[in-house]
């Protein structure tokens, strides 16, 4: 299951060459004790975060491969053009049909300050 919503990102970690992402999160208040909460994408294709120091998650949504690529496609050419995205297949339906067909989902991440993103990732798992 995971525990994600209202927690606090204390951190997020990028291992294995960018093929997994961990996201570790914390829910407490002071005076209580904290439950802590870690996320991890395995066999990760692309991912991107924007943030900044203080990040509450709101959701993480699992979301269609078609959407993701749809909407960050110039992000992921432009990517794909300065550094090598070995899933862009040069143009939109190809790279769709590789990920559907390689097994990738998708997911949104939102949160109530700071922090968004995305991961494709052929499994997440939480604690």
């Amino acid at each position: 299951m995971l525990r994600f919503h209202d927690y606090h990102l204390q951190k997020y970690e990028v291992t294995d060459h960018g093929k997994t992402v961990k996201l570790y999160l914390g829910f407490g208040y002071p005076g209580k004790e904290t439950d802590l909460s870690e996320i991890t994408f395995a066999e990760v294709a692309v991912y991107h975060f924007e943030h900044t120091a203080y990040s509450i998650i709101t959701d993480i949504e699992n979301v269609p491969i078609r959407s993701i690529v749809e909407e960050e496609k110039d992000n992921i050419q432009n990517w794909n053009r300065y550094y090598g995205v070995d899933i862009w297949k040069d143009d939109f339906e190809a790279t769709v049909n590789y990920l559907e067909s390689n097994n990738y989902s998708a997911w949104y991440i939102e949160s109530a300050i700071g922090f968004g993103g995305f991961v494709v990732a052929k499994s997440v798992s939480g604690t």
